[in-house]
């Protein structure tokens, strides 16, 4: 009966510090960060200024203007497993961003500038869950907009058309212990230590900008926000049996390092066309649960395989004066699952996504008004089928 007890005891802290839903990409990794970059489908690495720069190309933060932004993103989903609805929580979050030039003189004059980005889901930072292995998941759909991703960098004009730019993105981790012991009364009881702490992850890009061609590559690092609860117990004679130390440790969330190039052109004074293509370091994936006791046999690793994400995006200033900008834009996301699913738990499917997006700013008023929507339709012939929706809304206002 005392074991009993305890092991209740035991799951209730667990429950309590690891809410129940799964997370394993971010926001700006699943669509890209803000509202113009989306629209363009994730492109912007060799033209894009802004705060969106902290994460498509810091080095675009270089000749920024003082601007704060905010904005919204929301998301509705509608997808089955194997012939069956699979739920996915809705995205709602919130978008702050701010760039701010750096009033230097002499020859660093207009030359730096800082950028500051966060998206931030309502209503909490971030979250997990520990399913049993079998369990077949959406693994790379599930909730992964419900984590809070910071951004901050800067950027730096060079001569010749260049620029540098570094940004980091932060994430919370847990880490934590859990101590199972008697009271004074001989009553089990259970006392939890944890604490956030913080993972970065480097964004370092360059570009380069002629009359006509501009082109940009970016590198961003493999970013985890991971938990570790330890569960210890110093029971003494109250249960007659050793308990081993129990380790609850996994990967709440997860982006792959990737290596991006892209090449954009000026086809007027009004239209640019840009190109893009992404390589990511699937294969580096971890598993999401580690091994519980020093002597468990180390989880297997999920499998996947690098994959190369290609981008397509066109964007017009519908007006001579470039108030009103039009953007389109499509990518093709490959699954890094393998295609025979037969047996698998970690479940995932291609994705076709179509984007579009309006930009205004307001005639005599320093407010820019930017909004973008993405419909991304899973490939048939998976497991995992369906379609989803995302948009967002955003106002920058000048300072």
């Amino acid at each position: 009966m005392r074991a009993c007890c305890l092991l209740r005891h035991v799951a209730a802290w667990v429950a309590v510090l690891l809410p129940a839903d799964p997370v394993w990409a971010s926001l700006p990794e699943l669509a890209g960060l803000g509202t113009r970059s989306p629209a363009l489908a994730g492109t912007g690495a060799s033209f894009l200024r802004g705060y969106e720069a902290t994460y498509t190309n810091p080095a675009g933060l270089a000749g920024t203007s003082r601007r704060l932004t905010l904005g919204t993103v929301l998301g509705a989903y509608r997808t089955t497993l194997d012939g069956h609805p699979y739920a996915i929580e809705p995205t709602a979050g919130l978008l702050i961003g701010a760039t701010l030039p750096l009033p230097l003189g002499g020859v660093l004059r207009d030359r730096l500038a800082l950028g500051l980005g966060f998206y931030l889901p309502v209503g909490l930072i971030n979250r997990a869950r520990l399913p049993a292995a079998e369990v077949p998941r959406a693994v790379l759909l599930d909730a992964r907009t419900q984590v809070v991703s910071v951004l901050l960098g800067g950027g730096v004009r060079l001569p010749a058309g260049l620029s540098l730019g570094v940004s980091v993105l932060a994430l919370a981790a847990l880490v934590g212990e859990i101590l199972v012991a008697p009271d004074g009364a001989g009553r089990i009881t259970a006392a939890s230590q944890s604490q956030l702490t913080v993972d970065y992850a480097p964004i370092v890009g360059v570009r380069w900008e002629g009359r006509r061609l501009l082109l940009g590559a970016v590198f961003r690092g493999a970013s985890a926000s991971r938990f570790r609860m330890v569960v210890r117990s110093q029971l003494g004679d109250t249960v007659p049996v050793d308990l081993p130390t129990l380790t609850i440790e996994g990967v709440a969330q997860y982006d792959p390092l990737q290596v991006a190039g892209e090449a954009a052109l000026r086809l007027s004074e009004r239209l640019l066309v840009a190109v893009q293509l992404v390589w990511k370091h699937m294969s580096a994936f971890p598993p999401p649960l580690g091994k519980a006791t020093a002597g468990a046999d180390d989880p297997p690793p999920p499998g996947f395989h690098d994959t190369v994400v290609p981008r397509l995006s066109l964007e017009w200033h519908m007006a001579e004066q470039g108030r009103a900008t039009l953007r389109l834009g499509y990518f093709f996301e490959w699954s890094p699952t393998p295609r025979d699913e037969v047996g698998r738990a970690l479940l995932d499917a291609d994705r076709h996504v179509v984007c579009a997006g309006l930009g205004h700013q307001l005639p005599r008023l320093p407010l820019h008004l930017e909004g973008f929507l993405q419909w991304h339709q899973l490939a048939a012939g998976w497991r995992l089928a369906g379609n989803f929706l995302l948009g967002g809304l955003s106002v920058g206002v000048d300072l």
